[in-house]
């Protein structure tokens, strides 16, 4: 079973480092790396030059990290696909066998485990951390939602389910989660955490607070969800703040 892991970077320096070296740590081996580069303005396409990283390349202005994303699904020849962004690490060297592993063992579409938030240059002091647990179409419709970077997806779902709506540009995953758990198929929780995230992304970003409110109501409307659930989904996060382990 060959796994797909898409990489979307722009102006990724230095953390992409760490990103890709994540990847190559990882004890699985069927397994292939799609880089997307929008346009930099930083040392990122050197650095993924002079280091023989292959890579694609997106410049138009327009686009935003989730036509690269649609871009590297595209591209993507795995059975499974994942996503490991620019500024994260996968949590142990052994997390794609651990996914690819349950995925041969059991008849699966889709699985989805916990992530840790942690802060920009520390992959040790967590902000907050999203526990392994189990969610279904119904948490999905009270304003729960997983975190989209412990997703991996069979790639015939995805082409099931749809690319990345692009008129979102911060909350896309939301929706894109939504029509998954909309769709009959067979999602688990793995209950090991798939990645460490670094706090300061657009979705994690403070000042795009308000930004991102505004799409996750569009897509709560979009999907025919009670827009008012946008309280569940902020409030649902607390949590999060204070177990730290």
């Amino acid at each position: 079973m060959k796994i797909s892991i898409i990489t979307v970077v722009k102006n990724g320096m230095p953390f992409i480092r760490d990103a890709i070296n994540s990847y190559k740590k990882q004890n699985y081996k069927n397994k292939e790396l799609i880089i997307i580069l929008s346009k930099s303005d930083d040392n990122t396409e050197n650095f993924l030059k002079k280091n023989n990283h292959k890579f694609f390349k997106i410049s138009k202005k327009n686009e935003n990290k989730f036509h690269a994303l649609n871009y590297g699904i595209k591209k993507a020849k795995g059975d499974v696909i994942g996503i490991l962004h620019s500024d994260d690490i996968f949590y142990k060297n052994n997390t794609i066998k651990i996914i690819a592993n349950m995925f041969k063992k059991k008849n699966l579409d889709g699985v989805y485990g916990g992530v840790k938030f942690c802060k920009r240059n520390n992959f040790r002091d967590f902000i907050r951390i999203w526990k392994p647990k189990n969610i279904t179409i119904n948490c999905i419709k009270l304003g729960m939602t997983i975190p989209h970077t412990s997703l991996f997806l069979k790639n015939r779902v995805l082409k099931k389910v749809g690319l990345y709506d692009t008129k979102f540009k911060i909350s896309s995953d939301y929706d894109f989660i939504i029509r998954i758990f909309y769709q009959n198929i067979n999602i688990i929780n793995t209950n090991k955490y798939h990645c460490i995230m670094r706090i300061g992304g657009a979705s994690t970003n403070l000042k795009f607070f308000f930004k991102k409110i505004f799409e996750d109501i569009q897509i709560l409307k979009k999907n025919r969800l009670s827009r008012l659930l946008i309280f569940n989904k902020i409030f649902s996060k607390i949590p999060q703040l204070f177990n730290k382990k």
